[in-house]
């Protein structure tokens, strides 16, 4: 088909749909959507849970557990020991389909009733680490977050093998790095940005093949460099020790000095490795024929997907996290790990094959439709069990009737099959999602269009000791700080540290953040642009590009060939 200009059902601005697209949703059976796709993209995140956490009794045991699903919601959710038991498989609680009853109505009664995992999590897994969410194949790991192979941790997220490191987001096979943001195969890397293959490098950005290097940025395969200024070897540790590095104070005034000089350079309109080939949009690697993808790895003839972190994702439309050797989803997130033809889906893996509008149907699950938290299953609708000739007969049917009676939300909202669920279906308030971090909206707006909201439950601690008043270097710092309870210098939250945590500053030589994790976080997340583009013209050739970096924003940004001519 010929590409067409369609009106977003949800916005109700135009979006395009192209040639390519066309082949691809005749390809995987699928009609075209109705929503365009930020739209689309929105809603996935507003299903994910990832930074949120409460505690709260499981439903089985009655232990006290840590969850995504706060106490005050009405769900059914089990601690991750009691999820994953063989106790239970889901078909307990099987519901015969009603011919009579749009079948999202009937899918909402089977959410409500089956029990959910506390976290989202491959609990087998994982090895001392209690305390993560969205993660798998972890070991010795404390507040990580959305995550896979890594070891000893702490207060980071979007990981892909890091080691011994803390406070950094969107890493990949780098060890003992210390609040740095989209760096890969890096050791020793501390305060720095976007960049590949360096060794103890700080203050940096927008470099590969640094050793010894400081405060630098759009360089390649130097040492000894300080703000792009070449030293001997012995003049540039003079100068480190010179600033004092120690210090919480000089570290906080090198980070300001770093930034500002930054910002003289130019950008590469998107972020990305010498891999790629043919890819459109930002934080991409390893990946071909990618298009408006976001903070993907190994994505191959894929569009409009974010997340993957682990390759590959193959033929992949519509596709939030996570890869793993993955391919044909669509509309999906959090569905990975050898997943095969999954549509309309969250939280599937590992190794689901012919899966449609399920949620948590793990650990093997195939030809399953419209399934909630099910194991090891076959041939299920609704969470019962049919022969293969009843299976397909039925699951024929429910998609007809979608198609001829579909649900209708109270917001006038119509969702016949081929849409990703209702909103109304999430688990979740939208001010505790992926959808809120990425795209804020005020309470009323969100209650307007229909989604979820939660009140923060403030939890109420006896400060003992103020952030102001932590010890300025690590040295000075003994195990007694351990027993403090700590007041956070910009929100004025309660937060502890670890002895992990402890033992891994010390490795560092790094003084103790006077942060709570969440400001941390929230000051790492906002170095990373969102998953937004523009077409705008190169600030060199004038050549027409495509960036999320908005056309207001201060940013020096270039196309490929001026970016390269200039620093390559």
């Amino acid at each position: 088909m010929n590409k067409e200009t369609k009106s977003c059902q949800n916005c109700r601005k135009d979006f395009v749909i192209e040639t390519e697209d066309f082949n691809f949703y005749e390809k995987i059976s699928v009609p075209s959507p109705t929503w365009c796709p930020e739209c689309r993209m929105i809603r996935r995140f507003s299903f994910v849970n990832v930074w949120n956490l409460y505690k709260r009794n499981c439903n089985k045991c009655g232990k006290v557990t840590l969850s995504n699903h706060s106490p005050d919601k009405s769900e059914v959710v089990f601690c991750s020991r009691c999820w994953w038991s063989d106790s239970w498989d889901g078909t307990e609680y099987a519901q015969k389909y009603d011919t009579s009853r749009p079948f999202f109505e009937q899918l909402k009664d089977l959410v409500a009733k089956t029990p959910w995992q506390a976290l989202e999590l491959n609990y087998l897994t994982l090895k001392n680490s209690e305390y993560t969410n969205a993660v798998a194949h972890l070991k010795n790991c404390y507040m990580t977050f959305w995550a896979d192979y890594c070891d000893n941790v702490f207060y980071s997220s979007y990981l892909a093998g890091l080691k011994d490191s803390i406070d950094c987001y969107r890493m990949k096979e780098s060890e003992l790095c210390y609040e740095s943001v989209g760096c890969d195969r890096c050791y020793k890397t501390f305060f720095s940005e976007e960049c590949d293959a360096c060794t103890d490098t700080l203050f940096s950005r927008s470099c590969s093949g640094l050793v010894n290097c400081f405060g630098c940025v759009n360089l390649r395969n130097k040492s000894y460099c300080i703000f792009n200024e070449q030293y001997s070897r012995e003049n540039y540790f003079a100068k480190l020790k010179e600033y004092n590095l120690d210090s919480r104070k000089n570290l906080d005034e090198m980070r300001e000095k770093a930034f500002e000089f930054w910002n003289k350079y130019p950008r590469r309109f998107y972020i990305g490795n010498a891999l790629n080939k043919n890819v459109s949009g930002d934080y991409i690697y390893e990946s071909k024929n990618a298009r408006d993808c976001y903070m993907v790895s190994g994505v191959e003839d894929g569009k409009y997907t974010q997340i993957v972190s682990l390759a590959k994702a193959k033929d992949c439309y519509d596709y939030t996290g996570w890869g793993n050797n993955s391919e044909k989803i669509y509309e999906s997130a959090i569905s990975g790990e050898g997943a095969s033809n999954v549509k309309f889906s969250y939280q599937c893996w590992p190794n689901a094959l012919d899966i449609e509008y399920c949620m948590y149907a793990l650990n093997g699950c195939r030809d399953c439709f419209g399934s909630v938290n099910l194991k090891k299953k076959r041939y299920c609708i609704l969470n019962k069990e049919y022969s293969k000739a009843e299976y397909e007969k039925l699951k024929a049917q429910i998609i007809k009737d979608m198609k001829t009676n579909p649900y209708k939300d109270k917001q006038g909202q119509i969702w016949p099959y081929g849409e990703f669920f209702p909103i109304d279906l999430t688990p979740f308030a939208y001010n505790e999602t992926v959808a809120y971090q990425f795209f804020p909206k005020s309470e009323k707006q969100a209650l307007t269009e229909g989604y979820k909201w939660h009140e923060e439950i403030k939890n109420e601690y006896d400060i003992t000791k103020k952030a102001k008043d932590l010890p300025k270097t690590i040295k000075e710092t003994d195990e007694s700080i351990l027993n403090e309870v700590i007041e956070c210098n910009n929100c004025s939250n309660a937060y502890r540290f670890t002895m992990g945590e402890l033992n891994l500053m010390r490795k560092l030589n790094l003084p103790l953040p006077v942060q709570c994790f969440n400001c941390r976080q929230k000051l790492r997340f906002v170095r990373t642009n969102p998953p937004v583009f523009f077409d705008r013209e190169c600030m060199k050739c004038e050549k027409p590009i495509r960036t999320s970096y908005a056309p207001e924003r201060p940013e020096i940004v270039y196309c490929e060939k001026c970016y390269q001519g200039e620093f390559l």
